[in-house]
């Protein structure tokens, strides 16, 4: 189980949990690095708003009354996890650095085994395969792709999902900025790329799209009013990712409108209006690795059908009894995120 708590706010999530169950019955009994969880340390203590000279709609989040709402809920939420044993009591001096380090290790050598151009499944237990000389990891019963997102009605044709996971690689300047320092920078997708993706053939009529987006007004606006229409669903909820230490204390301070937040969004859309329409958090410590978001089949399957045909576009790793379709789907597959008992 990845829901380690949850009350009427929202849960609490340990992927990590999650995803060392998966391979419990590999012989190798990889475990991921515990390393990549060791957020102790809040990323700034404080955070400043920008000079008004620099505000555009591209970074402002949407309204002071939302930032409100979520930061009470969050504390609310947080007072009644202290009372398990969730989190752990606060480290005054301990760091992340052991995270950060292990991070950069991960993106340099998944890096040098990307797998480009494939389809295949597991259909059965979880395995561990070597390709080019090295091990990747397979979770039972998963299916992917591992091609670019303008060829997924090719391969997709005539399929349907209950679940439809998206995590696009939303424009925006820091990447941009950030694109001419470092490999590990992913390429970025306008909002109209993302609206041509045909998902309002592949959604049952019971069916839910959730959306990673960002903290832009700009590209919340265009999801909810272009690309759900085009999809064919309705607006039905926002919830909020929380991130937190080990403490439980949020990686960043609450900021405001325009100020660096503790929080994304997942923003859900349907073509059942009968769904609930509460907004929820969802709190967690976050992998180091940037854009290795929780995991949130568990949440969902609460909602949907009890065995959802479940797909996940621009992934990055598998899960199980999922069709996962992208072109890094295995990167975070592969054995540079894992620690095993024996090689």
């Amino acid at each position: 189980m990845s829901i380690l708590f949850e009350n009427e706010l929202g849960y609490f999530l340990c992927s990590e949990t999650y995803i060392n169950n998966m391979y419990e019955d590999i012989n190798l009994k990889p475990k991921i690095n515990p390393n990549l969880y060791k957020i102790f340390t809040p990323y700034c203590l404080k955070t400043k708003p920008k000079a008004k000279k620099n505000i555009s709609l591209e970074n402002n989040c949407d309204s002071e009354e939302e930032i409100e709402f979520i930061k009470k809920n969050y504390y609310q939420f947080n007072k009644e996890l202290k009372e398990t044993n969730c989190v752990v009591s606060k480290l005054v001096q301990s760091k992340n650095t052991a995270a950060l380090n292990t991070a950069d290790f991960v993106y340099e050598e998944s890096g040098k085994y990307l797998i480009s151009d494939a389809v295949g499944s597991n259909i059965g237990p979880p395995v561990d395969k070597m390709i080019n000389n090295s091990r990747f990891f397979f979770p039972r019963n998963s299916i992917f792709f591992v091609k670019n997102v303008e060829s997924i009605s090719l391969y997709l044709e005539g399929k349907t999902f209950d679940l439809i996971l998206l995590d696009p690689p939303w424009y925006n300047k820091y990447i941009r900025r950030k694109r001419k320092k470092s490999p590990h920078a992913y390429n970025m997708m306008a909002n109209e790329e993302l609206k041509n993706i045909p998902l309002e053939n592949m959604l049952t009529d019971n069916g839910l799209i959730v959306v990673w987006c960002t903290n832009s007004p700009k590209h919340i606006t265009y999801l909810k009013d272009i690309v759900f229409k085009k999809w064919k669903v309705g607006y039905i909820s926002t919830w909020y990712w929380v991130k937190v230490t080990k403490s439980g204390e949020t990686v960043c301070d609450f900021s405001k409108p325009n100020g660096k937040q503790p929080f994304e969004r997942i923003i859900i859309g349907s073509r059942n209006n009968c769904l609930p329409k509460e907004k929820k958090l969802i709190v967690s410590v976050p992998s180091a690795i940037h854009s290795h978001k929780p995991i949130l089949h568990q949440i969902f399957k609460k909602i949907i059908s009890k065995d959802p045909k479940c797909l996940e576009i621009f992934a990055r790793n598998l899960l199980p009894h999922w069709t996962s379709y992208g072109n890094e789907t295995l990167r975070f597959q592969h054995e540079s995120l894992y620690c095993v008992e024996n090689k």
